[in-house]
């Protein structure tokens, strides 16, 4: 419906037959026509009040056909007091509308003096407690970034906004207010809008008699339509967060903007720390080249803050990245559409305005740094990132587990790890076996593909394709992934030939044990560890004792020495008798003359 007066725009109009065919079956008899709640019309909604009705007439059908009605009401009663009662062709009947609520009337044709049993008139009237759409009973506020498309609740959800200071029109808002039956609120009627905003300027185009509130930056209005909108600026040379308050009769909605200022910081990361020689658009991997580095493509992030350390857009065209061996490596292009990812990193972090990707060309094998600076902010000179250009050929494939014992099918976690002379290789795709890895034992599952992904590709135009050992490696020069353990029992080695001889494998060998199961190897630890433990009393009590033994033995040691200090001088005498006595023994054979 169209807007006309606060009460018409949401009436619904009884005019006839066709004014009711939801509220009346069969050949209607009735119409029904409010008293007060507009000054003229037709009406199915009237407002409740003392001496306010709704007459319901019997004169839609004239002639010989036309038949008195029986009518019943439920919810109300007509003005003498009745809820049912009989209208004469041509005549009426008043029903009261004194309080809120919902009346419904039936009306029965009586034929030959008797009531149909069946209703051929259906009304229903809807008594309100006030005019719809003059007592406001809630509020919504929503914003947009922009203004291309009308603030909804999808946009309002979504609402996150950094703009430079000097930008306009970044941001609308829409307010509208409603009474309890969802129908608008506006003009005379409605409550105020109230906005403050603490940086920038906001401004509407639809409100009447806008009031200024003092200490703020705008305004108090009452909407002149049933939506108010309101449009956000930024102030040249104000950079900074500017919180936007909306106040509807309390209802109360909070936003952020970011205005940003000049750059006062450029920061430099490392997203890919070691690149390959080459071109980055040259180097990724293509249909007719299954292999191929993509570390050099948006190896670098690029970001600049202002003085607040709000993230700023950066100007591609402002930025200069200097590289300390430009014998080594230079600047490639600058990323900053989402053409790939920071690192060419799968699933990873999308350049964008303010966060600006850096390919890398690599000239030689070697490392060098990279700073960068912002022509509008001289003195913003990033720190140094050093970067190490890889030749990208591996010299060097060792394949590692994350145990030496396993459980019979116990998972486990396979590391290959690719490297050149220098260290490991850049991230991307190398071919470094003949077909793919085996094992010497069959895996029991986790691990659909080995290392070396087969791959089938031509070496020459026309030639029959071969089945060559592909590895995807990331930043750190690994490929990951886990795998099952076969459920015998044995020594297990996973191992590949190199595709050329300049490749070392390393392969990995681990035992498989049906003892080593993860509830028996936990029983065996704590077991270990109750021996150790009990180990460890006993060899305390050993010390213990031996400890006794030793101070019993050197106190005995010290009474004896005290025994034979007090025996020394009896032993000495005696010593001394025995000597007289074999002196005297001697003379004695000599005089006898024995031999």
């Amino acid at each position: 419906m169209k807007r006309g007066s606060t009460v018409a725009v949401f009436a619904l109009l009884v005019v006839g037959v066709s004014a009711l065919p939801a509220q009346a079956t069969g050949p209607v008899n009735l119409i029904a026509a409010a008293t007060s709640i507009t000054p003229a019309g037709v009406v199915a909604t009237q407002l409740a009040g003392p001496g306010n009705s709704v007459a319901i007439s019997n004169n839609v059908v004239v002639g010989p056909t036309a038949k008195p009605i029986y009518f019943t009401l439920a919810g109300g009663v007509t003005t003498t007091g009745t809820s049912s009662g009989t209208i004469a062709i041509g005549a009426s009947v008043s029903i009261a509308t004194t309080t809120a609520g919902t009346i419904t009337l039936l009306g029965f044709p009586i034929i030959n003096g008797a009531a149909s049993v069946t209703a051929t008139d259906v009304i229903t009237i809807t008594v309100v407690g006030s005019v719809p759409g003059t007592v406001f009973a809630s509020a919504t506020i929503y914003g947009q970034v922009g203004t291309a498309t009308a603030p909804s609740a999808a946009s309002d959800a979504a609402f996150s906004l950094t703009v430079p200071s000097t930008a306009t029109n970044v941001a609308e808002f829409a307010v509208s207010e409603f009474d309890a039956a969802g129908i608008p609120v506006f003009g005379a009627t409605a409550k105020p809008i109230i906005v403050t905003v603490s940086a920038g300027l906001i401004a509407s185009y639809d409100l009447t008699s806008p009031t200024a509130i003092p200490n703020t930056t705008y305004i108090s209005a009452l909407p002149t339509t049933p939506t108010s909108h309101f449009l956000l600026s930024g102030v040249a040379g104000l950079a900074a967060t500017s919180t936007i308050t909306f106040n509807v009769n309390g209802i109360v909605k909070v936003y952020t903007v970011h205005f940003t200022g000049t750059a006062a910081k450029i920061v430099l990361t490392p997203i890919n720390a070691v690149v390959g020689v080459g071109v980055a658009s040259a180097l990724l991997p293509s249909a007719a080249k299954a292999t191929g580095i993509t570390a050099n493509t948006n190896a670098l992030e690029i970001q600049e803050f202002d003085s607040n350390n709000n993230v700023l857009v950066v100007n591609p065209g402002l930025i200069t990245i200097t590289s300390s061996a430009p014998g080594i490596a230079t600047a490639g292009v600058i990323d900053n559409a989402g053409a790939h990812t920071l690192g060419d990193i799968a699933g990873g972090v999308a350049t964008s305005t303010t966060v600006v990707g850096l390919s890398i060309t690599g000239l030689a094998a070697g490392t060098t740094t990279f700073t960068a600076t912002d022509a509008s902010a001289p003195t913003a000179t990033s720190l140094p990132v050093s970067i190490r250009v890889s030749s990208g050929l591996p010299t060097s494939v060792v394949i590692t587990s994350d145990s030496n014992i396993y459980g019979n099918g116990a998972p486990g976690t396979l590391t290959t790890t690719l490297s050149d002379a220098a260290g490991r290789v850049p991230a991307g795709t190398y071919v470094v076996f003949k077909g793919q890895a085996v094992a010497s034992m069959a895996l029991s599952g986790g691990l659909t593909t080995l290392p070396g992904a087969p791959v089938a590709i031509a070496s020459t135009a026309g030639s029959i394709p071969t089945a060559v050992g592909q590895v995807i490696v990331k930043a750190d020069g690994t490929y990951t992934a886990g795998f099952n353990a076969p459920i015998s029992d044995g020594a297990v080695t996973i191992s590949a030939t190199p595709a050329t001889a300049a490749i070392t494998v390393t392969p990995v060998t681990f035992t498989v044990s049906s003892g080593n199961s993860a509830p028996e190897a936990a029983n065996e630890a704590t077991n270990a560890d109750n021996a150790s433990s009990d180990a460890l009393a006993m060899s305390s009590a050993s010390a213990d004792a031996v400890d006794l033994a030793t101070q019993n033995a050197a106190s005995a040691a010290a009474a004896a020495s005290l025994v034979i200090a007090a025996l020394a001088p009896e032993v000495t005498n005696l010593l001394n008798a025995v000597i007289a006595r074999n002196a005297l023994i001697a003379k004695i054979r000599k005089k006898l003359k024995l031999k």
